[in-house]
């Protein structure tokens, strides 16, 4: 009876609006985790400068990353690798390699995106002082905050659904999810909204084709750190309040929106293609390379079997 029984509890456990309804209160419950863990700092320095304040925001969803973890090691053992690393030697998967080229793939996606408005004259920026220890513990911060969108979306969400489901739905269904999260940032719009929903499907595709969540993590990490932190434009829509550069004066146009930021823009969605693109052709590369193997196996089988 316990045999038959398990795996109702599996088909149930994956059953795309059961895993929605974990996944939202894995949030829930990860936020009031954050909340909590982010009093004793506050209470300690009630003067903190606004720059740590604001770094704590991110600090504090580390709450949703532990239930994320805590959740799958208990109930979900089966999509662990999802967030190990990779064995040893791995070309694929979740390796430093991965992660380093997921760092600079963000960075020049949201670089090309704020270079593109500053040449067409909608930002004017001036240094401001630099704190090395700022920046170091506020990159960390960020990719903890990052890292717990991605555990959420493209870790949870996308393994559980991909076990019972095609892979575009567990795309399609993150996706969404990730742009719902993003439905009330200050100064959201329709494009934010499909440029935050693109991304996710990106984000995705990485999971399809490199088969890394640290790449993942990297290239959002890296998204929010150049464009909160280097250069201090908001981010989703919430303004920073500590970063190397100090945006100075900010024009509205087609390639910058000043309320909710790059995000809101149309080079946003230009360098969300792209990425798309890349990794769709590297996609049917994968699959066309799948099928060569299989058939040269095919062919020794029946060499064998001669």
């Amino acid at each position: 009876m316990k045999m038959e029984a398990e795996p109702e509890k599996k088909r149930k456990r994956h059953f795309i609006l059961w895993v929605l309804l974990i996944a939202l209160g894995l949030l829930l419950l990860g936020t009031l985790l954050g909340g909590m863990l982010c009093i004793p700092p506050r209470l300690l320095f009630p003067d903190m400068p606004p720059m740590w304040r604001f770094s704590l925001m991110y600090f504090m969803e580390i709450g949703p990353l532990l239930a994320v973890l805590g959740y799958v090691a208990l109930a979900e053992k089966e999509l662990l690798p999802l967030f190990r690393g990779a064995r040893r030697g791995g070309i694929r998967g979740n390796t430093l390699k991965e992660f380093g080229l997921g760092i600079l793939i963000g960075f020049m996606m949201n670089g090309a995106c704020i270079l593109a408005a500053w040449l067409h004259g909608n930002l004017d920026f001036s240094v401001g002082k630099f704190y090395p220890v700022y920046l170091l513990v506020t990159f960390l911060f960020v990719l903890i905050q990052s890292g717990s969108e991605e555990m959420l979306c493209r870790g949870y969400l996308y393994g559980a659904l991909r076990e019972r489901y095609p892979v575009w739905v567990a795309v399609a269904a993150n996706s969404l999810l990730f742009g719902v999260l993003h439905l009330f940032n200050p100064g959201v719009t329709a494009l934010s909204v499909l440029n935050i929903v693109l991304v996710g499907v990106a984000l995705s595709l990485v999971m399809v084709v490199r088969e890394s969540l640290w790449m993942a993590i990297a290239i959002h990490t890296m998204w929010n750190f150049t464009q909160s932190i280097l250069f201090g434009l908001p981010n989703s829509g919430i303004v920073s309040e500590g970063s190397f550069l100090h945006l100075e004066a900010a024009r509205e146009s087609l390639l910058y929106d000043a309320a909710f930021g790059v995000e809101g823009a149309l080079p946003a969605l230009v360098v969300e293609l792209a990425l798309c693109g890349w990794l769709f052709l590297a996609t049917r590369k994968k699959t066309a390379a799948n099928a060569a193997c299989e058939t040269a196996l095919d062919r020794m089988d029946a060499k064998k079997s001669e």
